[in-house]
């Protein structure tokens, strides 16, 4: 009988050339792949080799990849010089017979410059609309904390920020009191004093009355620091009431002055003859902002009081322009 041994050793042979060939063409395969890998992100990921560098992290044109550092900021801000401004207050208020405060706030820093002539930056001052910035404010805690609608009264705000409309202010002064104007404002006074500040609100804004709304220059500026620091009812809030606040004003009554590109502001005047003249806002400039409050009482003339507020602010300005 013939023997089959060469016949399986032939068929080992078979399979062991087959296997190697096999083996050879999944180590060329590796070593193709260890040549040219994908891409990761700083976590490990793979990325794909389409995705848009604006979303995966790669800077488009160089093919490096985001490792988290944050971006610098075009302009690095520098606290501003607080003597300078100081002395150019003063300067601008040297020599006028009326009573005047002025507070400018530097959000960035929370830096505080004041001056004052004829009174101390701690006396009230009447000032009717200089309220209505304390109103807005507790209009958006009431709708946070559920007594009024913010939809239902919203045009209202604007039309009290944006055309300086006291019927609106006092419609939502009694919205705030649940129908009753005194208690409205009886929360707005209560709204400041929880944010740190005093708000002296006695009468109502339309018409007139023995009775006279009270603020410093001083408070008026904190709150509106409050907003711009994101810090007043909540980050929000604060942002959709500056907004607001710096949409253009139908009324503006006084000329801020402000000139050149890239400049927002928002203001609410007062103006009452004889009384009071006074100006409350938030100036946007490229680089940054600042809050300035201007507070006269018993102006010698409406005009000249106007033209002063307007020069109070342009003297301000350059301080933080720089």
């Amino acid at each position: 009988m013939k023997t089959k041994k060469p016949d399986i050793f032939l068929g080992i042979t078979m399979c062991m050339l087959v296997l190697a060939v096999v083996l050879c063409i999944v180590i060329m395969f590796v070593q193709k792949s260890d040549k040219d890998p994908k891409p990761v992100d700083p976590a490990g990921t793979a990325l794909s080799t389409n995705a848009d560098p604006q979303n995966s992290g790669e800077t488009q044109g160089t093919g490096s990849v985001d490792t988290g550092t944050p971006v610098t900021p075009p302009v690095e801000l520098k606290a501003i010089d607080e003597a300078g401004l100081k002395a150019a207050l003063d300067e601008s208020l040297n020599g006028l017979t009326s009573e005047w405060q002025v507070m400018v706030i530097d959000p960035a820093f929370d830096t505080h410059v004041s001056s004052t002539v004829n009174c101390s930056v701690e006396d009230w001052m009447t000032a009717n609309r200089m309220t209505q910035v304390f109103i807005m404010a507790t209009v958006f805690q009431q709708s946070q904390d559920g007594p009024l609608v913010l939809d239902e009264v919203l045009d209202d705000v604007k039309a009290m920020m944006n055309a300086n409309d006291t019927y609106a202010a006092d419609r939502l002064t009694e919205r705030i009191g649940d129908g009753s104007a005194t208690k409205g404002r009886e929360a707005v006074k209560a709204f400041a004093v929880a944010n740190g500040v005093k708000l002296g609100f006695n009468r109502p804004l339309t018409g007139t009355s023995g009775q006279k709304n009270y603020v410093t220059a001083q408070q008026t500026a904190e709150i509106l620091n409050l907003i711009c620091q994101g810090k007043l009812v909540n980050e929000s809030a604060s942002k959709q009431m500056l907004d607001i606040l710096l949409t253009p004003v139908d009324n503006a009554e006084i000329d801020t002055g402000l000139t050149g590109d890239g400049i927002r502001c928002g203001f609410v005047n007062d103006v009452e003859a004889g009384v009071c003249i006074c100006s409350m806002g938030v100036v946007q400039l490229p680089n940054r902002s600042f809050v300035i409050s201007v507070v006269c009482n018993e102006p010698v003339t409406t005009d000249g009081a106007k033209n002063k507020v307007t020069d109070l602010i342009s003297v301000t300005q350059p301080f933080f322009a720089e």
